[in-house]
């Protein structure tokens, strides 16, 4: 773990005040497997937009980590988008 300043403990202290951002880092830290945009949104019934600004925002002030995985099971050349 690494050693943050005080300004930076106090913007995660503040980061997790908003409403929206505390019911989604409960969310999180409550799911047993890594969740995702879709998962958060749909559990709090807000826009995918809307999770995705505040989850960033959360990683942002270090309250979070991101992990990416590809949701789909797929591997290899060919399993993202088409070009």
């Amino acid at each position: 773990m690494s050693i943050r300043t005080r300004a930076e403990q106090l913007s995660a202290v503040a980061s997790i005040s908003d409403p929206i951002r505390r019911a989604l880092y409960d969310f999180v830290f409550r799911s047993p497997t890594p969740a995702g945009r879709d998962e958060a949104a749909a559990a709090l019934g807000i826009p995918r937009g809307t999770a995705a600004f505040h989850l960033d925002r959360l990683v942002e002030s270090g309250v979070l980590e991101t992990e990416f995985h590809r949701r789909s099971g797929k591997a290899g050349p060919g399993a993202g988008p088409p070009a």
